[in-house]
């Protein structure tokens, strides 16, 4: 099976791939618990015209019409960077039981700045999530230099 470290790494891959299709620069994959990658999202933002198309929602509506809730509580998703409060609680409440990502937040502001407070809602996964009944497996950061590279131009 694959490390953390290399499905965090096609997670980054899929970010890249929706930065090339001119959309944010987010990616995220499902892994079941054979370690097989089983779906793949991608921000899609510009090209759908939604605010709401993170990478993350858009994977987790795609899972949670395929599998149900006991099945993905045994899946991880990986994430290039660490989710935004809104995809956290999309991950909480599919029954994804394991989180893994690549690039902090509080370094991806430092990359992006924190300019604009209409763009800026800095909650670390692990502080929305431990307000949650259900416990969550958290693992990051992890990579953030190879991550941070998504959001520099």
């Amino acid at each position: 099976m694959k490390s953390d470290k290399e499905f965090v790494r096609v997670a980054i891959e899929a970010a890249k791939e929706s930065k090339r299709k001119g959309n944010l620069a987010f990616g995220c994959i499902l892994v079941n618990k054979e370690g097989e990658v089983i779906l793949k999202g991608e921000n899609t933002i510009n090209t759908d015209c939604d605010c709401l198309a993170h990478a993350e929602i858009n994977l987790i509506r795609e899972a949670s019409k395929l599998f149900d809730y006991a099945f993905l509580n045994d899946c991880s998703i990986y994430t290039s960077d660490e989710p935004c409060p809104m995809c956290t609680s999309a991950i909480y409440w599919s029954g994804i039981g394991r989180l893994v990502y690549g690039l902090s937040k509080t370094r991806y502001y430092e990359i992006v700045g924190r300019d604009n407070p209409n763009w800026v809602f800095e909650m670390p996964v692990r502080e929305l999530l431990a307000r949650g009944g259900r416990k969550l497996e958290v693992v990051g950061p992890l990579l953030e230099e190879e991550a941070s590279a998504l959001h520099v131009e």
